[in-house]
């Protein structure tokens, strides 16, 4: 659903740049060159590197954000494009633009990759469809009306088939339980989303799939989390649905477990050798500015509920849990000012790649949370005990997808972006995971 709206939105940019290559090279070389034939290599350094940085500071939310937040992530996302590809040219002597043909190129590709954002701003309900939503039954319709709310504001829910109690929030009634695909084609729906108490049987079921094949969107309040939230709602899924569900099968199969493990070793080395001085001038800064020890040591829950030693830059003041474990929180008072920073910008994970070389971490995986909470979790939200199943993370699909959990309620909507993950665990998901991390570090939110 996003996924399609995203890829369109990935083509327009490629798009832009294309026309924009073609452009700088009419105007800037000599008649008898082509500047896709002839600068074939600067012509796939530009182009990458364009997109790879739109797709890491997650650019195309248009529509669903603010203008200027759109603005500036297009721009910071420019000024790394350009600070990567200049820095491909000098490395590549036969495989550069002139400076000033790379000035016009940069310039049109800004231009024309902002202008149809803010065309789009200004302009884009008009020209798209927007989805049409009939609810078959009216159990979850707030939950439904609050993840479309979230994920597709531009869906309207038009009402609900069925004889349950009427809820504001499903909408009018447009008619009988036993005719929803009638229903549907009446008030021109292109979705049916079937909730927990839709009355199906088997002359139902066999319309809704005629309809599902002939072009109608069919789908669960489960499958409608997964797709649109990229997350798995706890309170939908069962002992069942966990046993049959595809997925959720890492630790069955050994090539990717170790394939998995090799990217650890891997990126967990080359990064403790190159964040080395960055770690030197944070030791020296977390020392200036309050006594106590510089690495701070907690137990953490790993794999199969594992205790082990997690190591971490010091945050707080020494005294910060003195009266026993508590979350923390947003402006907490306990944090130090070299705290806070590093803790934005992620700094403070870095000694966590020593956990990850020795194995008790992943680069990508759920948080490891301390035991207490572990217990206290546990008690009230149902499958907590699923995240363990898998080796915790530096980063991961729940820490890139949403602010740092200071709550049970929190935590329960960390855990479902967990399921989600551990689900469609895959090298392509870790990789979509690793290049979010370096879009939330550099438009930091969530971090206490």
């Amino acid at each position: 659903m996003n996924g399609i709206r995203n890829a369109y939105f990935q083509a327009l940019d490629a798009l832009c740049i294309l026309v924009a290559l073609y452009v700088s090279g009419e105007i800037m070389l000599p008649a008898e060159y082509n500047v896709l034939v002839d600068y074939t290599g600067a012509s796939t350094f530009t182009t990458f590197f364009f997109l790879l940085f739109f797709y890491v500071l997650d650019c195309y939310n248009v529509g669903h954000e603010d203008v200027r937040d759109s603005i500036a992530r297009v721009s910071v996302a420019s000024v790394l494009g350009i600070i990567f590809t200049g820095f491909t040219f000098y490395s590549f002597e036969h495989w550069r633009f002139e400076r000033t043909t790379f000035v016009v190129l940069l310039l049109l590709v800004v231009g024309m990759t902002l202008l149809w954002r803010m065309v789009y701003h200004r302009f884009g309900q008009r020209f798209t469809t927007r989805p049409r939503v009939v609810l078959v039954g009216v159990d979850r319709a707030g939950r439904v009306r609050k993840l479309l709310n979230e994920g597709m504001p531009e869906a309207e829910i038009l009402g609900y088939v069925g004889e349950g109690d009427v809820d504001p929030d499903a909408g009018p009634c447009l008619g009988a339980p036993y005719e929803p695909v009638e229903i549907a084609r009446r008030y021109g729906a292109t979705m049916l989303v079937m909730l927990p108490d839709a009355p199906v049987d088997e002359d139902i079921a066999r319309d809704l799939l005629d309809a599902k094949l002939r072009g109608l969107m069919v789908v669960d309040i489960r499958t409608l989390y997964e797709h649109v939230a990229k997350r798995i709602p706890v309170d939908q899924i069962r002992d069942e649905w966990l046993l049959t569900e595809d997925g959720f099968n890492l630790n069955t199969q050994g090539s990717v477990r170790r394939l998995k493990r090799a990217f650890d070793v891997i990126v967990s080395l080359s990064l403790l050798i190159t964040t080395a001085p960055i770690m030197l001038v944070a030791a020296i800064a977390i020392r200036m500015e309050s006594p106590g020890p510089v690495i701070y040591r907690q137990k953490r829950v790993g794999i199969n509920e594992q205790e082990f030693m997690v190591l971490k830059f010091r945050s707080m003041r020494t005294d910060a849990e003195k009266d026993g474990a508590v979350w923390a929180t947003k402006g907490d008072s306990r944090v130090t000012r070299v705290g806070r920073f590093i803790r934005k910008v992620r700094i403070d994970e870095l000694p966590q790649l020593w956990n990850v070389l020795r194995g008790d971490m992943s680069m990508i995986g759920p948080r490891p949370e301390r035991m207490e909470f572990v217990r206290q979790l546990e008690k009230v939200i149902p499958y907590f005990y699923v995240r363990h199943s898998v080796k915790p993370g530096i980063t991961g699909w729940a820490q890139v997808c949403y602010p740092y959990g200071a709550s049970v309620e929190e935590a329960r909507y960390k855990l479902e972006y967990d399921l989600y993950y551990i689900k469609n665990m895959s090298p392509l998901l870790d990789i979509q995971i690793v290049l979010k991390t370096v879009g939330v570090i550099l438009f930091p939110k969530g971090a206490r």
